[in-house]
């Protein structure tokens, strides 16, 4: 997955100049604020043991600045939720098919250098810092709540041109350092008596993927409209193992499996 991922990356870094369509411009100087919502499929996979697939929607914003010295820095915040549908199984094996609640919040900062190709090519190599924090709840009597955090490091390119007249464009390709992570599963919502397991999961025990076009069009003097096709993608190894305890004796040892994670959909904002 890595190795395709990064050859797409390099291929359309390398074709994008070749279709700019030569018009003057630059990147917005200054500062500029987004606003907008987020469509996306989503499916979150734990290989031979469950799936959870669906719709979810979102808010998202931020806030961006260049100066005419090359420097961007951007903020950023993204909150999702919806209904996906479990398929899996009980504890016990039986097949459960059923439907869970999702709340994702995420936050990042970026920093970067708006790199001049030609007239009007620009790429922005950047670099940052970002945090990740998914809500999964199942409408079961049997099931319980989970809380999972990422930390990680966006590495990355973004490009800026025009395609005519009216229209801006550019691809954001993303590689996600993974630096820690944690998991706290509530399994005392299924019997008191249970304790809540917390498993840890360590530096590069995974990865992340994104990339993106977006296409922007000036809509007033002060307004641009942005349509962004996104994909992304994550890829966690098995967790740290933790002890499971009744009324405080150790019974079991319990982990979080690997798992990967892909979204894709589309983003309609607005840029101020």
């Amino acid at each position: 997955m890595k190795k395709i991922l990064l050859s797409v990356c390099l291929v359309i870094a390398g074709c994008f100049c070749l279709v700019s369509s030569g018009y003057a411009g630059s990147p917005d100087l200054g500062h500029s604020f987004k606003i907008g919502m987020e469509y996306g499929y989503h499916e979150y996979q734990e290989s031979g043991v469950m799936e959870e697939t669906g719709m979810l929607q979102g808010l998202i914003g931020s806030y961006t600045y260049h100066n005419d010295k090359g420097l961007m820095a951007n903020a950023s915040l993204r909150l999702g939720y919806g209904e996906l549908e479990y398929d899996g199984r009980t504890w016990g094996g039986t097949p459960l098919q059923m439907d869970t609640d999702n709340g994702i919040l995420e936050l990042r900062g970026l920093v970067g250098y708006d790199h001049k190709l030609k007239d009007d090519c620009f790429i922005t190599p950047f670099i940052g810092i970002g945090y990740r924090y998914l809500n999964n709840d199942t409408n079961y009597a049997g099931g319980y709540e989970r809380e999972i955090e990422y930390l990680y490091v966006p590495i990355g390119i973004s490009t800026d041109s025009s395609l005519n007249n009216e229209w801006r464009w550019g691809v954001n390709m993303e590689y996600d350092l993974f630096l820690a992570g944690h998991v706290v599963s509530y399994l005392s919502d299924v019997y008191p008596a249970y304790n809540n397991l917390e498993n840890d999961q360590d530096f590069m025990d995974g990865y992340g993927a994104r990339f993106s076009l977006h296409f922007k069009k000036e809509i007033s003097d002060n307004v641009s409209l942005s349509i962004e096709p996104f994909m992304r993608y994550w890829e966690i190894k098995d967790s740290n193992v933790s002890i499971l305890t009744v009324y405080g004796t150790p019974v079991a040892y319990g982990y979080e499996p690997q798992n990967d994670t892909t979204t894709y959909g589309l983003r309609i904002s607005f840029i101020l």
